[in-house]
């Protein structure tokens, strides 16, 4: 391959990984403590970020499928930029909720679009079979780069928290100069659906779905976002497990730090798996695994926990980078942004629902049982993928 074709997917790296480099992540909370706001207040900004989030998704999708990829991403950085600025000017609760407004809107500008303009790059160069290695391999180091910014936020902020969110706007910029290198890739038009390109994204988006092909990538992610939502919250929530337990916040840290570098191997091994195991067998096994690991939680031994959200923490990212890569080739390059956001928004409702559940556990029931009773949804999630790769094998039948 070119030079100028390798210097474009350095750029793709050096863009995800800055992008990745959350130096708030581990202290936010405590940020927002600091400026005196109330668990009441900062429960409403999480929400307002979510739903911003799950409300933007498909319309994003759409503006990033019509207008262009490149552009799509670009707001969404500028948009971080933005947010990290108001951070450190701004103060109260108004602002700040309407910050974290702009956050939840600039992930989906983010979302879908940048793994699409990817794919059609390496489609355009006859090399989208690369997609899962590099996509893979992308994820992987912006798993260490949120490990180490974890680490370094900490020491930042004995500074002054502003310094956190200086760090941290400063590594949107560079993912904003290095993304400003990607050559944007206009939807193919052809051959994608009858007409499409005479009508609109959301149409198209629409006429796919109905058709049989894309009725049975719904089962699929259905199952996605089942396991998604299965996982996603638990692992937020075991900050309070392992809080139950007696272990002190730095204590915590190392084992959330130690998950992230599990993750970042996961999605180095995705590759592999994926030229050993189908993908019908490598979900299955993962989906069992994470039900019975969710079911374990229920045996109360500190060490056994920690193992088992280890194991969990690395079996979400695997399954979910391998479905994805599936997904991703399947759907017409002029509404591949579109989809992607629908496959976002369906995992955001399933884990919203997951948030609700584990914050009612939280304050009135036993935590560790309803981990285990959330081993229902990977169970469900085998239930649903089992009717797609059925209908897969019926229409080549």
């Amino acid at each position: 391959m070119s030079a100028r074709f390798e210097g474009k997917i350095r750029a793709y790296y050096v863009y995800y990984v800055a992008s990745q480099t959350a130096f708030d992540r581990g202290i936010f909370v405590l940020f927002l403590m600091s400026n005196q706001f109330s668990g009441e207040q900062i429960g409403l900004l999480q929400a307002a970020l979510f739903w911003a989030t799950v409300a933007s998704e498909v319309p994003t999708g759409i503006i990033g499928d019509k207008y262009g990829r490149k552009r799509s991403v670009a707001i969404g950085l500028g948009l971080f930029i933005c947010y990290c600025a108001g951070v450190i000017l701004l103060s109260g609760f108004w602002p700040f909720l309407l910050l974290y407004c702009v956050y939840g809107i600039a992930k989906s500008f983010i979302s879908g679009s940048d793994r699409a303009l990817l794919f059609d790059y390496l489609k355009a160069h006859g090399r989208e079979d690369a997609f899962l290695r590099i996509d893979s391999r992308s994820k992987a180091l912006g798993a260490l780069a949120l490990t180490i910014a974890i680490a370094v936020g900490g020491y930042l902020q004995r500074a002054s928290w502003s310094w956190v969110y200086v760090a941290y706007g400063l590594a949107f910029v560079v993912s904003l100069l290095a993304w400003s290198r990607i050559q944007e890739i206009l939807p193919e038009r052809g051959d994608d659906l009858a007409h499409g390109a005479r009508t609109g994204i959301l149409q198209q988006a629409g006429v796919f779905f109905f058709q049989p092909h894309g009725r049975r990538l719904t089962w699929l992610i259905a199952a996605l976002a089942l396991v998604v939502g299965a996982i996603t919250p638990y692992y937020i929530f075991s900050q309070a497990i392992f809080q139950g337990y007696g272990l002190e916040p730095h204590q915590i840290g190392s084992i959330i730090a130690t998950a992230e570098l599990l993750s970042a191997a996961a999605y180095l091994l995705a590759e592999r798996i994926s030229r050993r195991l189908s993908l019908e067998r490598a979900f299955y096994l993962g989906a069992m695994m994470t039900a019975g690991l969710l079911v374990l939680n229920r045996a109360g031994d500190l060490r056994l926990t920690a193992v088992i959200f280890l194991a969990v923490a690395a079996l979400g990212p695997l399954l979910e980078v391998l479905i994805g890569n599936h997904l991703i080739g399947q759907v017409p390059s002029s509404i591949r942004a579109t989809a992607m956001s629908i496959v976002s928004f369906a995992e955001s409702t399933v884990t919203s629902l997951g948030y609700l559940g584990y914050g009612y556990a939280l304050a009135r029931l036993d935590l560790h049982g309803f981990v285990a009773a959330s081993a229902l949804l990977p169970c469900l999630a085998m239930g649903c993928a089992s009717v797609y790769f059925k209908r897969v094998r019926g229409a080549f039948t």
